[in-house]
């Protein structure tokens, strides 16, 4: 399965905290892996995608071990950014500022979805979409006094989060790229039912446990998007089958 998915076009991650560690999920169009019990670190990282074969895109939030991939989700960014309006509704220059932004990433969906248009030249729209990114964060950006409180200290480091991705040249990928989602939140719905799973105590306790459920659950995740009627009866034919011929379907599609 991470043979299948280090040829993706295109993968989804993100993770969250577990009974033992973290819980790790990864989508493309062909697989599906949720490793449970797992660190969230680069080793890990790179025992399931290495970003050094990896050639496709991979959709994220901005964790420091996701640095080098190509596309952050927007909406981290924009709550973010809704959070500062919330805490402080009396500045004005927060709402300017998430209105911009929203503004900018609406942009960026009606680029990608014209038809019309070239690689080249949504790569020509995306360079102003650039532009206007420094408009509305250049201000705080290049303000050198200290943050008056905790709030504007997290404004101070959005513009300068936001800025640095854009550098990356981590924000405008879907724009270029219609096929690339904007944000991942694919990836967090995937993981709803073990956070689920963590908040009522229905986790695995052991390491021997974490792995089972990773490999249980990540070939049945994974067979989900091969079988045409992913049903009880279908599985077990399935199952059946790669036990006969000795190679699974994931095998057959990494080969072929």
């Amino acid at each position: 399965l991470c043979d299948l998915l280090a040829s993706s076009a295109v993968v989804h991650a993100d993770e969250t905290s577990w009974s033992i560690n973290s819980v790790w999920a990864f989508l493309s169009e062909t697989a599906r892996i949720t490793v449970f019990g797992c660190h969230k670190d680069g080793e890990t990282l790179a025992a399931l995608l290495d970003k050094d074969e990896f050639k496709g895109v991979l959709v994220s939030d901005n964790a420091a071990v996701y640095q080098g991939f190509s596309q952050k989700c927007w909406a981290h960014l924009l709550r973010k950014a809704i959070k500062l309006t919330l805490l402080k509704p009396n500045r004005p220059r927060y709402r300017k500022f998430l209105e911009s932004l929203l503004d900018i990433y609406r942009q960026g969906k009606k680029i990608a979805a014209d038809k019309r248009l070239s690689e080249a030249g949504r790569r020509t729209r995306a360079a102003q979409l650039h532009d206007a990114i420094y408009d509305c964060t250049a201000n705080r950006f290049c303000d050198t006094s200290a943050p008056a409180d905790d709030v504007e200290k997290d404004f101070f480091n959005l513009t300068h989060e936001i800025l640095r991705l854009l550098r990356e040249e981590e924000l405008f990928t879907y724009v270029i790229h219609p096929e690339v989602p904007g944000t991942n939140n694919e990836s967090e719905r995937s993981l709803r039912g073990a956070a689920q799973d963590r908040r009522t105590g229905r986790t695995s306790k052991t390491e021997l446990g974490a792995r089972r459920r990773t490999i249980i659950g990540s070939v049945l995740d994974s067979l989900r998007l091969y079988l045409p009627q992913p049903n009880l009866q279908a599985v077990q034919a399935e199952i059946a089958r790669w036990h006969d011929d000795g190679v699974s379907c994931v095998r057959r599609m990494v080969t072929s």
